[in-house]
C-alpha cells in the first residue's frame, strides 16, 4: 500500500483521474481538503460553522452513505449524492459510494480525515495524514479509556503543544462538542501533524504482520 500511496501522490495524473472518476472538479490550489466519515455528532454543527468562515478556503468531502443530519440542517434541504454546499469559505462535497481502492485514495489526498468506527481508522493511519478518530460509544464509557490508551501511544512522540492539542480535539470531537478556538488551532497545527503521521506509518510499517505475531506466539509455547 504505501508504494502505491506514494505512486498517487507523485502523480498528478493519476489524481486527475480519481477525481474524474467520482464526478468532482479538483479544488483549487490553497484549499484545506478535508474528509467527513462520522456518526452523527453535535460537534459536526460546530466544525461546519467554523470551516464557514474560515481564513482559508475549506473543502469537505463526505462519503455516501455517511448521511448526516447535520449537514442538511446546515445548508436547510435535503442532500443526495453529488450535491455541493457552498457557504462561505466552505464547500461540502457529497460523494458516492466508493470501493475501497479510492477511499484510500481519498484518505492519502486529504490534510485532515476524520474516520469513525473501526476500519476506516486502521485505513486513516496507513494513510499517513493528520486524522480525528471518532470511536463507537459503549456503556459505561468503555470507549473513553480505550480513545485515551490509543493518544497515548499516537502522542508519545509529538512535542507536548501537540500533543495537548490533538488530544484536546478528539476528546472534544467525541463528547460532542469543538469550540471554534481549538478547530483554529488544530488547522494551523496540521503541518507539524502530517509529519508526525508520516512518522507513525513507518514505526507502523517496521512492525510484523498479525500472522507473523501469532506464529512467534505459538512457538514460544511449545
Amino acid at each position: 500500500m504505501r508504494d502505491r500511496r506514494a505512486a498517487f501522490l507523485a502523480s498528478a495524473d493519476l489524481q486527475c483521474d480519481w477525481w474524474r472518476q467520482i464526478g468532482l472538479a479538483r479544488p483549487l490550489p490553497g484549499t484545506l481538503l478535508i474528509s467527513l466519515f462520522a456518526y452523527e455528532n453535535p460537534a459536526i454543527s460546530d466544525l461546519l460553522h467554523a470551516w464557514e468562515v474560515s481564513e482559508r478556503p475549506v473543502c469537505c468531502l463526505v462519503p455516501w452513505p455517511c448521511r448526516l443530519p447535520a449537514i442538511e440542517a446546515f445548508d436547510g434541504q435535503p442532500l443526495k449524492v453529488g450535491d455541493v454546499v457552498r457557504r462561505g469559505a466552505l464547500e461540502i462535497r457529497l460523494l458516492p459510494f466508493v470501493e475501497q481502492s479510492r477511499y484510500d485514495r481519498m484518505l492519502w489526498l486529504c490534510d485532515l480525515n476524520f474516520v469513525r468506527g473501526e476500519d476506516s481508522f486502521v485505513r486513516a493511519q496507513w494513510a499517513a495524514r493528520p486524522l480525528v478518530w471518532q470511536i463507537y460509544p459503549q456503556a459505561d464509557f468503555a470507549h473513553v479509556v480505550k480513545l485515551d490508551a490509543f493518544l497515548d501511544l499516537y502522542c508519545a512522540a509529538l512535542p507536548p503543544t501537540a500533543g495537548c492539542l490533538l488530544r484536546q480535539f478528539w476528546q472534544a470531537w467525541n463528547a460532542g462538542r469543538v469550540e471554534r478556538a481549538l478547530g483554529t488551532r488544530l488547522a494551523a497545527g496540521l503541518p507539524g501533524l502530517h509529519e508526525h503521521a508520516m512518522r507513525w506509518d513507518e514505526e507502523l510499517a517496521l512492525q510484523d504482520d498479525l500472522l507473523s505475531r501469532l506464529l512467534g506466539f505459538s512457538a514460544s509455547k511449545l
